[in-house]
């Protein structure tokens, strides 16, 4: 049984969860001051109503290197950001690499928590261990709203180039002392390698998508997000992640497939006026306005994807893809070739002024987010978690 920091609430978890079924070798990730609370969220109670968890997906363009300016500044940015998203799940990638011990005055991973998100709403946030085995320049780490959800643990499931880490969280049913039983959620965060090949990148993915199929036999409420640096839908990395023998192992981005709004195949690198509402490639037109850093050029490739199992998409398991909830913050469809904040072809009305200025000024991309719904009724009858292999 892992070791939770309150060690009988987390006893009464998992010694009667029929979710889960995976294997306790891995206990020791879990981070300072999480608490397993059966109670911490005012959450639905009864079986007809539900809970939304939105998830977004960020570049924050090396947060912390200084070449934008403070952390005291940008933290300002984000604050203002996060007010107006409130995510749930947060991936943030690109943080400039930290010592990752809390506490550390030097974890920015820390700043971020208690300076921008918290300082935005309250407490709501902690974050998960983040990991820096591969001694990558750059980190990913994944914070959630510790109101709704708990963590159990992050696994470092390919190191090439950067970590490739597997967080596993839970929702906290307000039932959850009555029924013994939860739901799992797990969640992949990517940062790839740029450029203009793709084998690089290719490699990274193709890797880390077998490992996860090596790892379960079906993939359970599994998101896999971040910043896939990937040109269009032809990339055998992206193949990778939406292409599988077994369909119970491939993923869907959900512009396509779940919201069918665009088609396969999509080059969004070459022809990025079909896809103008889902670019994330760049807030900025010029490469020296707000500041030097990061690519200009405006709006001009999608690099940035949250893609996830078919579990998520049928709500197989008690979460379920609001559909048509992918967006790309800050986008109004018109941002080609142009400053988010730009006035021509117009005036992007899209979010409120101050959270437009907050997305130029903070990093070179725009956020991606989409919406889950979570049911309450837990005496439905919903399969298992499948055995974690590894």
């Amino acid at each position: 049984m892992r070791i939770f920091n309150e060690l009988l609430i987390a006893t009464l978890l998992f010694s009667a969860c029929s979710k889960s079924s995976s294997n306790t070798n891995n206990t020791s990730n879990v981070t300072a001051g999480t608490s397993i609370s059966a109670n911490s969220a005012a959450l639905p109670n009864t079986v007809d109503q539900t809970d939304t968890l939105r998830v977004m997906a960020y570049n924050v363009l090396n947060f912390g290197d200084g070449c934008q300016g403070n952390t005291n500044i940008l933290d300002g940015y984000l604050k203002t950001i996060i007010q107006y998203t409130q995510p749930d799940i947060l991936s943030c990638e690109k943080i400039y690499s930290f010592p990752v011990a809390p506490g550390n005055i030097l974890n920015l991973a820390d700043d971020i928590t208690n300076n921008a998100l918290n300082a935005a709403l309250g407490g709501r946030y902690t974050y998960a261990t983040p990991t820096n085995a591969s001694a990558a320049g750059d980190m990913s780490v994944l914070f959630y709203n510790k109101q709704k959800l708990g963590y159990i643990k992050t696994q470092t499931i390919l190191n090439n180039i950067t970590d490739f880490d597997l967080y596993k969280l839970y929702y906290k049913d307000v039932n959850l002392a009555i029924t013994k039983d939860t739901t799992f959620m797990y969640v992949v965060v990517n940062h790839t390698q740029s450029g203009s090949s793709s084998a690089q990148r290719d490699q990274q993915v193709t890797l880390e998508m077998q490992v996860l199929r090596n790892k379960y036999a079906y993939f359970p409420n599994l998101i896999n997000m971040g910043d896939f640096n990937t040109h269009n839908s032809s990339e055998a990395g992206y193949q990778a992640i939406i292409s599988a023998v077994d369909t119970a192992t491939r993923m869907s981005d959900p512009p396509f497939g779940i919201d069918a709004s665009i088609k396969y195949p999509a080059d969004w690198d070459t022809n990025p006026q079909l896809f103008q509402q889902y670019l994330t490639t760049s807030t900025r037109l010029s490469a020296t306005v707000p500041n030097t850093c990061g690519t200009s050029g405006g709006a001009k490739s999608w690099y940035d994807h949250i893609f996830l199992s078919s579990w998520l998409v049928n709500g197989s398991n008690y979460i379920r893809y609001a559909p048509k909830s992918y967006q790309t913050i800050g986008n109004d469809g018109n941002r080609l070739g142009v400053d988010i904040n730009g006035t021509l072809p117009i005036v992007n009305n899209s979010v409120p002024p101050a959270v437009l200025q907050a997305l130029f000024r903070f990093s070179n991309k725009y956020p991606v987010m989409i919406k889950l719904v979570v049911r309450a009724n837990r005496n439905a009858y919903s399969p298992t978690d499948p055995t974690e292999r590894n």
